[in-house]
């Protein structure tokens, strides 16, 4: 999508000062709007946008509670923070802190109806399994300097064959899932 089409989709919200489109699983920034004056640098910010809304995902069906409806809400000071998903993508769209919740839900329902249409649907990058479980591991393990040995311990892995994870048969697949599940307290791994 082009700057120009992402402008006139949010061109006519005076309280908005920013729209960050963060393409998913891989959180990276597809495209975004910032106000004139505004001192933000999208690209240093729009990874967390995705992350906020798969953590908030993973509480909700921990609380058997996710619908594909949802949306995180962030107010601050001076900073009001929406987030909404939107296909393959999550839409972070940051107003004034003064204007009416309710004036903000209307004006997102508008704009992501526009962005509907001028988004593209995304396939995403077909990677090996064992390389998507241990870019996981290494991105929330609590201690990532020593995970890989622990998760090596844990299931007769070696230490090289796990920094080949592509590599690895179905077999040991099963056993680093496992592992990584244990480690990280999770039933299911959400990538």
């Amino acid at each position: 999508m082009g700057q120009l089409s992402l402008q006139q989709a949010v061109e006519d919200v005076p309280s908005l000062r920013a729209v960050f489109v963060t393409a998913m699983p891989d959180c990276l920034l597809y495209d975004s709007w910032v106000r004139s004056g505004e001192d933000w640098i999208p690209e240093n910010i729009a990874s967390y946008f995705g992350d906020l809304v798969r953590a908030n995902r993973e509480g909700l069906k921990g609380l058997h509670a996710w619908s594909a409806e949802m949306q995180v809400t962030i107010e601050s000071a001076d900073l009001l923070l929406v987030l909404r998903e939107l296909r393959d993508f999550v839409i972070a769209l940051a107003f004034e802190r003064s204007a009416p919740l309710g004036m903000v839900r209307v004006h997102i329902n508008r704009i992501l109806a526009r962005l509907s249409d001028l988004l593209p649907p995304l396939a995403p990058e077909e990677r090996p399994r064992a390389l998507l479980v241990v870019e996981f591991l290494e991105k929330y393990a609590p201690d990532p300097h020593a995970v890989m040995q622990r998760v090596a311990l844990r299931t007769g892995i070696s230490i090289e064959e796990l920094r080949q994870p592509e590599r690895l048969d179905a077999g040991q697949l099963e056993r680093l899932e496992g592992s990584v599940k244990e480690i990280l307290g999770l039933d299911a791994l959400a990538m």
